[in-house]
Formats: C-alpha cells, sequence, structure tokens
C-alpha cells in the first residue's frame, strides 16, 4: 500500500506487527518511522523501548532479542530492521525469519526499513507481508497530493502562495524530473528558504526566482561530490543528466569552473585564517550556495583544487578551438579528473 493508505490504516489503529517500508522517497519513510515510534512511546522512553538493528551486523538471534524484550511503561517496544536483505540472502535464515515474523506478539512492532529496495520482492518474507497488507511503497508524491504537501509546509511556516505561483515552484524544484534526483527533502529545504526570505505572508513569482536554486546548480553541486571522491561512475553520470537537459556544453563547463573557483577561493581563504562570515563576504556569495561549498570544501586540497582548474581550462581551449566532439571532451575530462590525485584528505 501507498503512504496515504498507510496513515489511514493507522488512524483507524489497524496495526501490524510487522511491516516492510521501501520506497524511493525518503522524507516520507523518515516520517512513517517517526509516526510509528510516536504511536508507543514518548521521547523519554526511546532509549528503553527502541531499537535499531543491522541484519548486516546484527543476526537473527539479536533480533529475536529485541523483540521478545516486553516493553516498559509502554504499550508496544518498537525494532528498526536496517539491511535486511543480509539476512534474507541466507535461505535457512529467510525461512526461519518468516517463521518468527509470523508468530510476532501484540507487544512488538517490528519495522523492515528497506530504504535502499534490497529485498527482493519475491522473497517470502516481502510475499507474506505484502498479502498481509503489510508492505508500504513510499513513492514520489504526484499532482494534488504534492501541492497540498507543499502548501501545507507553507502554512506551517505562516506563509501562503497563489495556485499559479504553486505550479511554477513545483515546476522550478524539477521534483517531477525523470534526470534529476529531487526528494521531499530538497523541497522542505526550498520552502524553508522561501519562508526565510519572504518579508511578507505571500510567497510571489518575484521571491521564487530570487531564492530557488536552479536544476543546473543542484547538479553542479552533486558533480563536485562526486569529483572530490574520485567517483568516475557518479560523475559520469551527474554530467549526463545535465546534458539531457540540453544545457550548453560550455554552459556546463562555466558552471563546473565556477564551482571550483569557489572552493579554491574558499580553502585558500580558510588556511589564511579568516573565518566563515569573512569568507562569504569576500566570495560574494548567498548563505546557501556558501553552506555548500564550506562542505565540500571542508578536507580539499587546494593543490589539487588548481590542478582542477588547468585541466577544465585545457578542456575550454579544446571546445573552443577544434571541433573535437564537446561530449567527448567532457567525458575525458571527467576520467582526468577522477583520476588524478584525491582532493579529500579522507
Amino acid at each position: 500500500m501507498k503512504y496515504i493508505e498507510f496513515q489511514a490504516s493507522i488512524k483507524k489503529g489497524n496495526i501490524n506487527p510487522t511491516y516492510i517500508f521501501t520506497g524511493e522517497e525518503t522524507y516520507l519513510l523518515d516520517r512513517a518511522l517517526e509516526l510509528m515510534i510516536g504511536l508507543f512511546m514518548t521521547p523519554e522512553g526511546r532509549t528503553i523501548n527502541l531499537e535499531n538493528l543491522d541484519g548486516r551486523t546484527s543476526g537473527l538471534d539479536d533480533l529475536k532479542a529485541s523483540c521478545e524484550t516486553l516493553p516498559f511503561m509502554s504499550e508496544r517496544r518498537v525494532t528498526i530492521l536496517r539491511g535486511a536483505d543480509a539476512l534474507l540472502d541466507k535461505e535457512s535464515v529467510s525461512d526461519e525469519l518468516l517463521k518468527y515474523v509470523k508468530s510476532l506478539g501484540d507487544h512488538q512492532v517490528l519495522l523492515i526499513n528497506d530504504r535502499d529496495g534490497k529485498i527482493k520482492k519475491n522473497s517470502k518474507l516481502y510475499r507474506y507481508l505484502n498479502k498481509a497488507g503489510a508492505t508500504v511503497v513510499f513513492e514520489k508524491l504526484k499532482g494534488k497530493e504534492l501541492m497540498d504537501w507543499v502548501k501545507g509546509k507553507l502554512t506551517e511556516g505562516g506563509k501562503s502562495i497563489s495556485y499559479a505561483d504553486l505550479n511554477y515552484f513545483i515546476q522550478q524544484s524539477s521534483y517531477n524530473s525523470r534526470n534529476i534526483s529531487t526528494t521531499l527533502y530538497d523541497l522542505d529545504n526550498e520552502i524553508k528558504k522561501l519562508s526565510d526570505f519572504a518579508s511578507g505572508k505571500n510567497i510571489d513569482r518575484t521571491t521564487l526566482d530570487q531564492v530557488l536554486i536552479k536544476p543546473l546548480d543542484k547538479n553542479i553541486f552533486d558533480f563536485l561530490g562526486a569529483v572530490g571522491k574520485n567517483d568516475t561512475d557518479r560523475a559520469m553520470e551527474v554530467f549526463n543528466e545535465i546534458y539531457l537537459m540540453n544545457e550548453p556544453v560550455p554552459r556546463i563547463l562555466y558552471m563546473i569552473s565556477r564551482q571550483f573557483r569557489l572552493l579554491l577561493g574558499y580553502v585558500t581563504y580558510r588556511e589564511k585564517g579568516y573565518g566563515s562570515g569573512e569568507i562569504q563576504e569576500k566570495l560574494r556569495i548567498k548563505p546557501y550556495e556558501f553552506g555548500k561549498i564550506a562542505a565540500q570544501g571542508n578536507g580539499m586540497d587546494q593543490y589539487r583544487l588548481r590542478g582542477v582548474l588547468e585541466e577544465i581550462l585545457q578542456t575550454d581551449r579544446n571546445i573552443k578551438t577544434t571541433s573535437s566532439d564537446q561530449r567527448l571532451e567532457m567525458e575525458i575530462l571527467i576520467v582526468k579528473l577522477t583520476a588524478g590525485g584525491k582532493m579529500l584528505d579522507n
């Protein structure tokens, strides 16, 4: 079932002893976990009545020990199991786990957190819980559900928005894009920025244009992160996402160059002992962008960054002075950047 159906079921008091939570919208998944925990215990009671287990490091005996512990001054005890696929990969354990799940008492709720989607849909456990109406799939919101969610978050912050501008916000957020990975966590951050920035109660088109981070900028930050980790595959993936947005290669290269120059400036000023406020002022960028730069700049090496900028400059020359394939030139650049020395100390 979907998140909306799950919420309705919980409100009616229909609670299963075991659930599998899965799906790409981790914001809703995390809220569902909090909802279930909050049903049965106070924040103070979590120390005693809540346990988190990882199937990659914990065995079936650990799970049984947690589930068989009685709740203390609480209606039920909650056990959250991540990495359940590691247990299910062993057939003997898989069968025993299914048998155990079927026998769970009503003093316990077992929440199997499959946020990575690694539990096979044809596994015995998944099929059993799915038939029992205990698999909750957290899909991306669409249509009216998405609009209601955004409007609700703005209302929480004391803001209002017209129907037309609400549509515009969703379009600009790239949440519905197939080529860009944008979640409700991203939308929530954008909404918070809007609420902080807007002086009045109403969010209008001018405010949206001033505050919203463009899809290209978001991808550039993802690209920087991949290059910083020498992750060739991810860097290629992000570049192709940008390319499929029909962004001209020279513009993509300019944006990448700009961000690396900002990173170099941040690292250089930081090494000279400047504080965050002083660095932001010198770089002349907004607080949100500075936060991104600062997060990715920590641990980076300025000498490696200078080398990166030299490679970018050479690629720019190749694109402007030869008839070479621009996309191929970018792919060659990515291989050079991610195959070079590490920018990160860790």
